[in-house]
């Protein structure tokens, strides 16, 4: 479970990436400008669990045919 720092009002949690994984968060970051890291990571899961999600709702979608 996430924790709120004392000095952020925003959860907190710590992942571990490849350094290639890495590189390709740095590279999307600086590419779309992004403050920071953090900042970076977090819109990259936004996208990928929307893409999820449709997914999801296209194999519900043809199972339901």
């Amino acid at each position: 479970m996430a924790h709120i720092r004392k000095d952020s009002s925003k959860p907190t949690t710590t992942i571990s990436l490849e350094e290639k994984l890495l590189a390709m968060v740095e590279d999307y970051r600086f590419a779309k400008r992004k403050e920071n890291r953090s900042a970076a990571i977090a819109d990259l899961l936004k996208m990928g669990l929307k893409y999820a999600e449709l997914v999801e709702k296209k194999k519900a979608s043809r199972m339901s045919v």
